[in-house]
């Protein structure tokens, strides 16, 4: 009898063993997602904001009065432009952090979300 209770608290521990290490990296394995998900949440509503402002910015310039020759009016459309060039300035970092962003991701992507982040940041 005891050689077989032995054997079973073998079995136990290796049971044990076995559960702890399976509950262990699946606790990994769901901080990762959540990370992940932070950062692709993240990385879409920064993207998603700047394409707004981009499409905005777009707009004013195409629906810019043509450049006046009278005195008054060219030089307060010169104090807009400042102003419009300024936040366009200001927009350069959110750019360039979005690019950063976007190749971190990259970086620690599978292939196909790879094409697929690349896809966001070129349109």
């Amino acid at each position: 009898g005891s050689n077989a209770a032995s054997n079973l608290q073998h079995n136990l521990r290796t049971l044990k063993q076995r559960w702890d290490s399976v509950t262990a990296r699946a606790n990994d394995k769901k901080i990762k997602l959540e990370i992940a998900l932070k950062e692709a949440t993240e990385f879409h509503d920064a993207l998603q904001a700047f394409v707004d402002w981009l499409t905005n910015a777009e707009k004013v310039l195409s629906n810019l009065k043509p450049v006046s020759r009278v005195l008054e009016t060219v030089q307060s459309q010169i104090e807009e432009h400042k102003v419009f060039q300024k936040d366009v300035s200001a927009h350069r970092e959110t750019m360039l952090n979005l690019d950063k962003k976007g190749t971190h991701l990259k970086y620690f992507s599978q292939k196909q979300d790879v094409i697929l982040i690349k896809n966001l940041l070129i349109s």
